[in-house]
């Protein structure tokens, strides 16, 4: 018999999260550890969802270390081991460069947040493990009133990078996707702001989005995730330290 590949997710409620979760969800063999902070929306689409995984949902904001100590301690005494980690859980507040609290906030969440979870599961993850991290386009490209999110997207490039070569005697591999312009609710709430700003609708600041993209459309959910299932499967087994970008042709290569 097959064992039981343990594979938790942050960020499990929305969005990417939600995506790389039902993803793996179509699996029996898979048991999955979702974590978001926002609980409810997580426990309404888990009750909602038919999955032939086993999953379980737990509430936490991955800044605070404490909480994150506890359902770790937690998951140790019930689980054992975690075989796949993946990081989606970020938030993409905006901020001027004295906007000193949403950079406290933005950085705590996105990177020291990433940082917390990846070290605790550390213990618990066995040889060959696999760490996938969600940065961002972001995470090699500047943007305005952005200084925190690029930041922190950045640091998780280079964390990836240097986290890949301390895991690597222990056949770890740690690698990051750098999506953009994914169709989520995160991005449809920065079109209406935006929309907003400029005296459009929000249709035509979508069509005008798309305009910038050489392929002429946003890019899936289920496509981001799709790159999270090669990352976390044996046949990657040789690729870490990487970080692969999905954008629709939007950075040209960068």
């Amino acid at each position: 018999m097959t064992q039981m590949r343990t594979i938790l997710i942050t960020g499990a409620a929305k969005g990417i999260g939600r995506a790389v979760a039902e993803s793996f969800a179509g699996e029996a063999g898979n048991r999955l550890v979702l974590v978001d902070f926002d609980h409810a929306e997580l426990q309404r689409w888990v009750a909602e969802a038919a999955m032939p995984a086993a999953v379980e949902t737990h509430a936490v904001d991955i800044a605070d270390l404490a909480g994150l100590q506890a359902l770790f301690t937690g998951l140790a005494s019930r689980l054992g081991q975690i075989d796949v980690l993946v990081n989606s859980a970020g938030i993409c507040n905006e901020n001027e460069p004295g906007d000193l609290d949403n950079w406290h906030r933005v950085i705590a969440v996105n990177l020291h947040g990433t940082f917390y979870v990846t070290s605790l599961c550390l213990p618990l993850m066995p040889r060959q493990g696999r760490i996938i991290n969600m940065a961002s386009i972001l995470g090699r490209a500047g943007k305005v009133r952005n200084t925190a999110y690029c930041a922190s997207k950045h640091g998780i490039v280079g964390m990836t990078k240097a986290l890949a070569l301390d895991l690597a005697p222990r056949q770890i591999t740690v690698n990051a996707i750098l999506p953009a312009w994914v169709d989520t609710p995160m991005l449809q709430q920065e079109l209406a702001a935006q929309a907003g700003i400029a005296g459009l609708s929000t249709e035509q600041s979508q069509r005008n989005a798309k305009k910038r993209l050489p392929l002429r459309r946003f890019i899936e959910g289920a496509e981001v995730a799709a790159m999270v299932r090669y990352l976390a499967s044996p046949e990657a087994g040789g690729v870490t330290a990487q970080s692969l970008i999905i954008d629709g042709g939007v950075g040209l290569g960068m």
